[in-house]
């Protein structure tokens, strides 16, 4: 929005860009070539919301708008067209340095672009992106089947949304887009919570008790932790038959410190330190942008398994094949292969370790501060999901109200 403003004998120029105000002279007193001159600012800006006009290096946007979209060194403005969806995703994904972002998280990027890219179309313009465009993705994509049987989780189309937005922020870093993303009052159906970490026994006592459908008993299953009884059991049962000698000391690992399936497989011999008894885990999604550590002390019996796994290596990675560390989908299939057709195929992969050390360490009352420094990055979500687990700070504040 551009209008026409008089100080003193001259006419100036206002402008809004965001929520920037601009104000710049238009050296006239002539009041209709001044308002032809705001017509044609109130144009340029425009056409650089649509990607359609670039702003060059060397020229600040309120002066490029002003004076005729040239800069003052008389170069011709750059006009190219609005970069399509697919040649955005394209460039944007060969922009991501190597090494920058998990496996896992990569591999998401991808299907969550693949779905904007479906739904918007490959040609669509960026430039002329809106919030209705993003408002009727959320609809539509809210009617899509999901998984065992649902529509799509509207926490997954946030995700989806967000890493749209890590595309635009892209754009705009390169300059093939101006103004924020337009995602502000988006609306989403209501999402359900998910149910608190429960243990088999109690995940087997609902099922038996209530009616529930295969998807609600599937939910459950994602919530389940082990004891650390069964978490030992599940651990004697790997050492005897896993499908790869490489999957018990890594579930051994998971189980007894929390570390995320990736944490493990870019683990080092090196971050053992058996004379501290602790064990250094690398981490890429703490902090944004940046390489973390957090130490996590070892326990006899990972201290133990580890320690002749370490020395029997003469490769610097500590889970590997022929030097070459292990993939995910390799650690994935043997766990898979590994438990199929057995009372543990309930377990819904990796995660489900991670989960469980969490749960028995809230158990048994470690101070939360403790447990968030060994697991790492711990958003309130979840952290609600286990807090149920504290019984004696819960029973003592109670006790505080009716002890009497």
């Amino acid at each position: 929005m551009a209008w026409l403003d008089k100080r003193g004998q001259t006419f100036r120029v206002v402008f809004q860009i965001g929520e920037q105000t601009f104000k710049r002279s238009l050296k006239t007193s002539d009041r209709r070539e001044a308002a032809g001159r705001v017509a044609l600012v109130e144009r340029r800006i425009k056409m650089v919301q649509l990607g359609e006009l670039i702003v060059p290096d060397d020229i600040d946007l309120p002066t490029f708008l002003v004076t005729d979209g040239q800069p003052k060194t008389s170069s011709p403005s750059v006009v190219k067209p609005a970069m399509t969806l697919a040649v955005a995703i394209e460039k944007y994904k060969a922009s991501i340095p190597a090494g920058s972002l998990e496996e896992n998280t990569l591999y998401t990027l991808g299907i969550h672009l693949r779905h904007i890219d479906r739904l918007l179309g490959s040609h669509f313009q960026l430039g002329k992106l809106q919030f209705t465009d993003l408002q009727r993705y959320v609809e539509v994509r809210a009617q899509e089947a999901g998984v065992r049987g649902q529509t799509v989780n509207p926490v997954t189309i946030r995700k989806e949304l967000t890493s749209f937005s890590s595309l635009w922020s892209w754009m705009l870093r390169s300059k093939h887009a101006t103004g924020a993303f337009p995602n502000k009052g988006l609306h989403f159906p209501k999402t359900k919570e998910k149910p608190k970490f429960q243990t088999w026994i109690e995940i087997e006592r609902q099922i038996a008790k209530y009616k529930l459908s295969e998807f609600e008993q599937a939910e459950l299953w994602d919530a389940l932790y082990l004891t650390t009884a069964e978490m030992e059991d599940v651990l004697d049962y790997v050492k005897q038959n896993a499908s790869r000698p490489f999957l018990f000391p890594m579930l051994l690992m998971a189980a007894h410190t929390g570390a995320r399936r990736s944490e493990i497989l870019r683990s080092q011999a090196s971050d053992f330190d058996f004379a501290a008894n602790t064990v250094v885990v690398h981490e890429k999604k703490r902090a944004k942008g940046k390489c973390t550590t957090r130490a996590i002390p070892l326990s006899p019996r990972l201290r133990s398994i580890m320690e002749a796994w370490v020395e029997d290596s003469s490769c610097r990675h500590t889970f590997h094949l022929s030097g070459t560390p292990f993939t995910v989908d390799e650690a994935s299939y043997a766990f898979n292969a590994t438990f199929a057709g057995t009372k543990w195929e309930k377990l819904r992969g990796w995660h489900v370790f991670r989960h469980s050390f969490i749960s028995n360490c809230a158990s048994r009352g470690i101070d939360q501060r403790m447990i968030d420094s060994w697991s790492g990055h711990q958003t309130e979500e979840m952290r609600k999901r286990y807090t149920h687990l504290l019984p004696n700070a819960q029973q003592s504040a109670l006790q505080l109200v009716f002890g009497s």
